[in-house]
């Protein structure tokens, strides 16, 4: 069975706290049996969407950084070069 574990699990804990008859005592997830405490880890984290959005906004900010910092070499290496020539020319 494929599909979102995580969406999996907070809906067995939603459901859960609306039918207290249903108790989750164990789990399993990629071949390994899992405790309530674990399956409870599991619907806490975030929706697979919003873990790869902000994985994706991570990437980018670090693109934005770097283009950034090239940006700047060129210019900082210019004003250094324009200095050395109004030295010289003084």
């Amino acid at each position: 069975m494929h599909g979102d574990t995580v969406a999996v699990a907070k809906a067995l804990r939603d459901f859960a706290k609306a039918n207290p008859l249903l108790v989750v005592k164990a789990g399993y997830f990629d071949g390994n049996a899992l405790s309530a405490a674990e399956v409870g880890k599991l619907a806490d984290l975030e929706s697979r969407e919003v873990l790869l959005a902000k994985a994706a906004g991570a990437m980018q900010a670090a693109l934005v950084g770097a283009a950034q910092l090239f940006n700047a070499l060129p210019a900082k290496a210019a004003r250094g070069f324009g200095a050395l020539q109004e030295k010289q020319d003084a």
